[in-house]
């Protein structure tokens, strides 16, 4: 998960993968991605599954990807990956992982497999 400065420089080639995964156990996610260039619509995660885009990180530009999230229980907005808010330490071999569940968004840490909640439901 330590990335050199040679591999963060690599890695500028190489795809990223963002996984927004529900972790509820009877609820619909509503989720909706976008950055500057792409908006990857809405789209409704069933119970235990989950919405997943690659691309890979611009060159001389910044690279971000935002979300707003939803369900019964409140909704979050959230940078998903950014280029520039050191989100490869998190995201390992290429692979941003958030999870939903009843206290907020929650980021992977890959270098502890453990996550870490990043942003509290806020009342819908």
């Amino acid at each position: 998960c330590l990335m050199s400065q040679t591999l963060v420089t690599d890695s500028l080639f190489d795809k990223i993968r963002v996984h927004v995964v529900n972790s509820f156990q009877n609820e619909t996610l509503e989720v909706h991605c976008k950055s500057k260039d792409d908006d990857l619509g809405l789209h409704h995660i069933p119970a235990n599954q989950e919405f997943n885009w690659h691309f890979r990180i611009a060159i001389f530009k910044r690279t971000l990807f935002f979300c707003d999230t939803w369900w019964r229980g409140g909704k979050a907005s959230f940078h998903a990956f950014s280029a520039e808010e050191g989100f490869l330490k998190f995201c390992g071999d290429g692979d941003c992982m958030w999870r939903a569940n009843e206290d907020g968004m929650s980021l992977l840490d890959c270098h502890h497999q453990q996550y870490h909640l990043m942003h509290r439901w806020e009342s819908s």
